[in-house]
């Protein structure tokens, strides 16, 4: 499946150390089509895998897809990030007992805190989304896929994004409201997406031409 490397980080905002887990090298058998990787072997170890690309503070709660290490916070951050973090709802009712996705919301609220792009909590979100979906968690992986659809709306319309970027974005919000059942806004972004790659004749994007076409007609059928 893959390596977890058990390491010591010493959160950048109250100074706890605590061990966590770095994801290492791994292999996949494929992507579903939301991207979500699968992985061989048990779908447990896999959850484990994706959690382990977020380090959370067990004792206030700080989050991050990054490295502890690489984060200098000022005191004034240090300080609204504490207050943010004391007063969520959900880190509330969840800081004694954490589900698997906490880590991911966590790490938004302190993203969106630090200044993170759009399309980056988008892409926590999604895969926040992911670890729900493993864990048989469904209505939290509704959550979150509104919820990265919400975050890659506002980064199509506020960030310049281009390229593969732009193309997969339109494409993820597309397919994320496919999954939710929105097939007819599923089929506008679909058509959003082409028309990123139109002109562009990208050899390396040609999978995901194949795959918005399979999708839209999957999404046709289902809002016949």
């Amino acid at each position: 499946m893959g390596r977890i490397r058990r390491v010591y980080a010493r959160c950048p905002v109250c100074e706890h150390i605590f061990p966590t887990l770095h994801p290492g090298t791994y292999v996949t058998v494929g992507r579903e089509t939301d991207l979500c990787p699968k992985f061989p072997g048990r779908v447990s170890d896999g959850s484990l895998l994706l959690q382990s690309a977020v380090t959370m503070c067990p004792a206030c709660s700080f989050a991050s897809p990054s490295d502890f290490s690489e984060l200098d916070l000022s005191f004034d951050e240090r300080y609204e990030l504490e207050e943010l973090l004391r007063e969520d709802g959900l880190l509330k009712v969840f800081r004694s007992s954490p589900p698997p996705w906490l880590a991911f919301h966590a790490a938004e609220i302190c993203g969106r805190e630090l200044g993170a792009t759009h399309r980056e909590l988008g892409d926590l979100c999604l895969r926040a989304s992911w670890v729900c979906r493993k864990e048989r968690e469904q209505p939290f992986e509704s959550t979150f896929q509104l919820r990265a659809i919400r975050h890659f709306l506002r980064a199509l319309e506020d960030e310049d994004l281009y390229g593969r970027e732009l193309a997969l974005t339109a494409y993820l919000v597309g397919e994320l409201n496919r999954r939710l059942g929105n097939h007819r806004e599923a089929l506008n972004w679909y058509v959003n997406a082409e028309r990123t790659m139109q002109g562009g004749s990208e050899p390396s994007l040609a999978w995901l031409e194949r795959l918005i076409s399979r999708q839209r007609e999957l999404a046709e059928s289902q809002a016949a």
